[in-house]
């Protein structure tokens, strides 16, 4: 394995666990029987440092654990399958972003723009998930926390962000 592969794949056990941690340290329930947490903060970190491969299986990994930890078993597979795609369409967007235009301005759009799409993604996942398992009125309950919980994640995650990559923290 080269050394490159191995730092990703320690890198991306690491992110598993900080997105359990993060899901699990502080949860406000929802009317759906779910919760609002700071993990989602996590989950778009791993999409944009691990980029979209990595970083949805860690993301998707860590939110599966959670919510089997936490007692929401029947919620752990479509927990997993919606978080992968989160942090994947979180880390696509993002690179393709940045990569294309290098310069510093646009990394705050390209932030915005991925995880505007990744928070999409969650909300629509669960708001589908929910409506098979409780039918579209009481999934429809879910749709504002899960606003809050996306919005919030962004927002707790722009300026850790911001700090890691000016101080060149990232890039190592």
């Amino acid at each position: 394995m080269k050394k490159t592969q191995l730092r990703k794949l320690i890198n991306s056990g690491l992110m598993t666990a900080l997105v359990v941690v993060g899901t699990m340290a502080v949860r406000i329930p929802t009317p759906t029987k779910g919760y609002i947490h700071i993990g989602d903060s996590v989950v778009y970190f791993c999409g944009i440092v691990l980029g979209p491969l990595y970083g949805a299986v860690a993301a998707g990994l860590g939110s599966f654990l959670a919510d089997v930890l936490a007692g929401y078993v029947v919620y752990a597979p479509a927990t997993f399958i919606i978080k992968f795609f989160d942090a994947m369409i979180t880390g696509l967007i993002y690179l393709h972003i940045t990569k294309n235009n290098p310069v510093g301005l646009i990394k705050p759009v390209a932030f915005s723009l991925a995880v505007f799409f990744g928070g999409l993604v969650m909300v629509s996942g669960y708001l589908a998930f929910e409506s098979i398992l409780y039918g579209f009125p009481t999934a429809v309950l879910g749709v504002v926390p899960n606003i809050i919980q996306a919005v919030g994640g962004g927002i707790l995650l722009a300026p850790i962000l911001f700090i890691l990559e000016r101080h060149k923290i990232l890039a190592k």
